[in-house]
């Protein structure tokens, strides 16, 4: 098994602040490391119900098999006594609903979350993924709740899981055949 991450590489639509640029997904394409007052890389919000949603760039590795498809971000609220939550929805990017999680409640801290969410072995609960269906996937984040202060998000991702390609070469190893 062999996993490869796919960033967002298009934007869709958008109800969050831009921290700079005008790019969704420049901003949500890379980690900070750092805590979220210091991350100039970063959409917020301070509204339930705002959403965004970004699309991937395209699986290109060679393959045998497509195991499965994860979703991860990186949020965050530093504001004192805050509750923030985050609905990941992954659907394709014309606008069908594939499987949607919501991970519960978080409360604030000056760190982001690395929030990782249910390994999807099919892309809506009982086909396979296929290389066209990786190749049109997108992500909608629903800020669901968020108690005080501003809720920030620095980065998404998926992970795809894959199995490599069978070897084909049937000749003999120099030395195996003594």
């Amino acid at each position: 098994m062999a996993t490869v991450n796919l960033l967002p590489n298009v934007d869709i639509s958008n109800d969050w602040t831009l921290s700079t640029g005008s790019d969704v997904y420049a901003l949500l394409d890379d980690n900070h490391t750092g805590t979220v007052a210091s991350d100039s890389s970063k959409i917020t919000s301070a509204s339930t119900g705002d959403e965004v949603e970004v699309g991937f760039q395209n699986f290109t590795e060679s393959y045998s098999a497509i195991n499965s498809v994860q979703a991860v971000i990186r949020a965050g609220n530093n504001g004192r006594g805050a509750l923030f939550r985050a609905e990941m929805s992954i659907k394709d990017n014309l606008g069908t609903l594939w499987s949607a999680e919501d991970l519960g409640g978080f409360a604030g801290n000056r760190d982001y979350r690395t929030l990782t969410y249910t390994e999807r072995t099919t892309y809506d609960g009982s086909n396979a993924w296929t290389l066209s269906k990786i190749n049109n996937i997108s992500m909608l984040v629903e800020l669901t709740v968020n108690t005080s202060g501003t809720t920030a998000f620095t980065y998404a991702y998926f992970i795809v899981d894959y199995d490599l390609p069978v070897a084909t070469d049937n000749a003999i190893f120099f030395g195996t055949n003594f």
